[in-house]
């Protein structure tokens, strides 16, 4: 009786510590919303005019991706731009400004019909992949089916485009609201690799961990400067003349323009929506450990907490300071909030926290069993073949730039697997699947996940790694190419693109130049090299560079 009534107290500590876990979240989100809420009204005296300047200058879908590093908000206030001494050599910018009040103020929102339109678009996707993986299983094709799904898909807008422009054209408006939406959460999609590492084998001894940091810092500069330059070889070749990047960004950017205050990336609905969910799985498994502990819902509900947990933590990660953010990337403020629930909901449970850790990606995605890191990695592969509708946006520039960008892309993914297969072999690393996992140090996570299958690496470790490089690329790429002198935007956007993949890219959101370029770059670096290890006797000869098979 005595132990049954310590056993009740021990998990009414734990509920308690759950809660207090949720609360805290809560009350963080309210200090960090009320203090940027006083940002905003010290530096910005407009209200009524932010939303208009939010619209004009927030990159738009149908030009850019939405990310969640646009750091950079610019605000103009049309009704002092008259005041302003830059006001003449902006008259474009000041009438855009005008009529984004004007259109803002007659014409209601329709956040409706943009869901509704995201919601339809990834559901296509989701399909789309769907039928390619059952495909490529039906014919056991080895090649990503997400790659190739990508792949048919650009190849059937171009090809629609070239008969009937606007069929190509209606194509990418109907599934670009969706990809874009998948591109915003894509970050979200890779977590479980870093939540399940410590279920990995580690890195060994020190020396170990210093020969890895140089291999993804010194490989990283490699591949920036390596692609870099041979764009600007290709356009001084070619006799075209380099564009200052940096410069252009100082004059559309004037200081004065500049906002204090930092775009939100996910609103404070969506945060507390998903932070209810939370609390309503985490209560009912909860209440079936203490009542039905056999139940074969349990699964599912702790799945839900897990998947709810991981979701709020990240959007909480997302919308934090940009200061902070900067330093500690959201995709660690979410795995270290999911760890912490993991193991709280294991004391609750009653078992270890890597054993709890192991319900979370269960390789499988049966409603009853499936954990919520499965969940996670299904979408993937819609947000894989969703990266046909950025290239597809960008076809003018790629197609403008042909040469440039088909060397950057040779340059990018055959340097750079085949540079670190040498280096890794160099290093003398001694465990054989961190050499492995290295080789996707600087490829797009979803398909650097692919290319761990392929060539047999620890994938949560081969994401790791990916990560590292890209928070290292985000956080001093492009003061390194300052400081290289490297101020053309397309060597810029390619550079950083091939080197630092997705981080690295949004990154680059004020460099309204380069930043196109960045999002080639990592998309058509990331799908070569994919290409690459799928061909057998390129991943024959990187395997025998690595381990001397």
């Amino acid at each position: 009786m005595g132990d049954t009534k310590a056993i009740n107290i021990y998990k009414a500590k734990a509920i308690m510590l759950l809660l207090a876990l949720l609360s805290n979240i809560s009350l963080s989100w309210a200090l960090v919303s009320s203090r940027r809420a006083l940002t905003r009204t010290k530096f910005l005296r407009r209200p009524s005019t932010s939303s208009s300047s939010a619209k004009l200058f927030t990159p738009q879908s149908s030009s850019y991706p939405l990310t969640l590093n646009q750091h950079t908000l610019y605000y103009l206030s049309p009704s002092s731009s008259s005041n302003n001494p830059r006001r003449g050599k902006y008259p474009a910018l000041s009438a855009a400004a005008t009529s984004s009040t004007s259109l803002s103020s007659t014409q209601p929102p329709a956040e409706a019909s943009d869901t509704t339109k995201s919601i339809v678009a990834t559901a296509i996707l989701i399909l789309l992949d769907i039928q390619f993986r059952s495909l490529f299983r039906r014919y056991s094709i080895s090649f990503p089916s997400s790659l190739a799904g990508c792949g048919a898909l650009f190849a059937t807008m171009i090809g629609f485009s070239a008969v009937n422009e606007q069929v190509g054209e209606g194509m990418y408006r109907l599934l670009n609201p969706g990809a874009t939406l998948l591109a915003k959460w894509l970050p979200v999609f890779f977590v479980p690799s870093l939540i399940t590492l410590p279920l990995a084998s580690g890195l060994g001894s020190v020396g170990e961990v210093v020969k890895v940091l140089s291999i993804i810092i010194g490989g990283f500069l490699f591949t920036l400067f390596s692609t870099a330059w041979s764009v600007l070889g290709i356009r001084k070749f070619m006799g075209k003349k380099t564009s200052d990047a940096r410069a252009d960004e100082l004059i559309a950017s004037p200081p004065t323009l500049i906002a204090q205050s930092q775009s939100k990336a996910f609103s404070k609905t969506l945060f507390r929506t998903l932070k209810l969910f939370a609390w309503i799985s985490g209560i009912g498994t909860i209440v079936l450990l203490n009542n039905s502990p056999s139940s074969k819902f349990i699964n599912l509900l702790q799945s839900s907490f897990l998947l709810f947990i991981t979701l709020s933590s990240f959007v909480f990660g997302a919308n934090l300071p940009t200061s902070f953010t900067k330093v500690v990337h959201p995709l660690v403020t979410c795995t270290g909030l999911t760890w912490l629930a993991t193991n709280l909901l294991s004391q609750i449970s009653g078992t270890t926290f890597l054993h709890t850790l192991q319900l979370y990606k269960r390789g499988t995605l049966s409603p009853l069993s499936a954990g919520a890191g499965d969940v996670l990695l299904f979408l993937l592969g819609p947000a894989v073949v969703a990266l046909s509708c950025q290239m597809y946006g960008r076809k003018k520039l790629m197609r403008d730039n042909m040469s440039e960008v088909a060397a950057s892309t040779m340059v990018s993914s055959i340097g750079g697997l085949y540079g670190t297969a040498i280096a890794v072999r160099l290093m003398g690393i001694a465990n054989p699947d961190i050499r492995l996992s290295l080789l996707s140090r600087n490829i797009t996570s979803p398909l650097a996940i692919a290319i761990a299958s392929i060539l047999g690496a620890d994938v949560s470790l081969a994401v790791t790694i990916v990560v590292l490089t890209g928070l290292f690329g985000a956080n001093f790429g492009a003061s390194i190419l300052d400081a290289a002198g490297i101020t053309d935007a397309v060597a810029r956007g390619l550079g950083i693109g091939a080197a630092a993949h997705g981080l690295g890219t949004a990154a680059f959101a004020n460099e309204k130049d380069a930043f196109p370029f960045a999002a080639i770059g990592m998309a058509l670096t990331a799908s070569a090299c994919t290409v690459l290890v799928s061909l057998p006797w390129v991943k024959k000869s990187v395997l025998s560079l690595v381990i001397g098979v």
